[in-house]
């Protein structure tokens, strides 16, 4: 089959649909909090760059939606959140596959996890001869998930919410964290968890890994805190979709099914409000039918860091993912 290129951005397009990167904004700084420290200097990805197509059109695990991604760095792996759209049941909202595979989308392994979350975003850390997911936790009544937990992959396993194998490790800062998600920037060592504490008022926290995973997650162990673009009228047209962080620079995609794509960068460091430092459409899989952004994760490769982004496609009721990305900086 043949494989799609990764597209170019167009600017102009954006400037047409958003205003203009100026007008763009930061969001409520909720009493203009500071950064708690600044996060190192690093380059920062050209989202009109080279990139490629790693995976295109993979089935996963089940015939279910694909939410999000993130790599196993050192096995050079990728796990996959997927959730079932069209159950309406109560007792199953929430519930996700998690399917392993290899980095061109080869079937590896997977396991059940039962009222959990939406599946936004998903982290993975490979640790002490095993490999743990983070996700969202203990799915509320929108099927999203209200806390952050922890708990080592096993292929074939199930696993309810209220399983002992599962590590609370959300966050405890003095916000209320609405929907809390999260994402690990492999060049740091940090563990990052997007939420919002009200409507429209996203967030980010940064926290070092190794505090993380063993529960050091109170307000003194943060190292960064940044409030997250308001996302207004753009948001309702252009739906969050997932993000990551690479530095000092955090990635978000935005998209609607069968809709332009985009991808926003902001910066992690800086107190009060600040401006989207890019954002740009992407055509990456235009052809795919059903096209809707879904996931962003680092990916380590032996050539360099890579920015990958998927998105989840339906060809006659059969669900698939595909993954891209982009290698060059500005």
């Amino acid at each position: 089959m043949q494989h799609v290129p990764s597209g170019g951005f167009s600017r102009r397009a954006l400037l047409r649909a958003g205003g203009g990167l100026a007008a763009v904004t930061l969001g409520s700084v909720l009493g203009a909090r500071p950064a708690y420290a600044e996060v190192p200097d690093s380059p920062r990805f050209d989202l009109g760059g080279a990139g490629g197509n790693p995976v295109w059109k993979k089935s996963l695990h089940a015939n279910w939606v694909m939410q999000s991604f993130a790599y196993d760095n050192v096995h050079q792996h990728i796990y996959f959140a997927q959730v079932n759209s069209q159950n309406t049941d109560p007792a199953h909202a929430g519930d996700l596959w998690i399917t392993k595979t290899d980095t061109a989308g080869r079937q590896l392994g997977a396991m059940t996890l039962h009222n959990f979350g939406h599946g936004v975003s998903i982290a993975v850390e490979p640790y002490n001869g095993s490999v743990y997911l983070w996700t969202e936790w203990k799915s509320g009544d929108s099927g999203f998930g209200t806390k952050i937990g922890r708990f080592a992959f096993k292929d074939g396993a199930v696993l309810e919410k209220t399983s002992a194998a599962v590590q609370d490790r959300t966050p405890s800062i003095g916000d209320e964290l609405i929907n809390p998600q999260p994402a690990i920037d492999p060049s740091t060592g940090r563990l990052l968890v997007r939420y919002k504490t009200g409507t429209d008022l996203p967030r980010i926290v940064a926290f070092d890994l190794e505090d993380a995973r063993a529960g050091r997650l109170l307000s003194e162990h943060r190292l960064a805190e940044r409030a997250l673009p308001s996302r207004g009228a753009w948001g309702t047209d252009n739906p969050f979709q997932g993000f990551t962080a690479y530095g000092r620079y955090v990635y978000l995609l935005e998209g609607r099914v069968n809709g332009p794509s985009y991808i926003t960068v902001a910066d992690l460091n800086g107190a009060g409000q600040s401006v989207v430092i890019d954002r740009a459409q992407t055509s990456a899989g235009e052809s795919l039918p059903g096209r809707e952004p879904q996931g962003m994760a680092v990916w380590m490769h032996a050539s360099g860091p890579r920015l990958a982004f998927g998105f989840h496609s339906n060809t006659g009721g059969v669900r698939q993912a595909s993954v891209f990305y982009k290698s060059e900086f500005v």
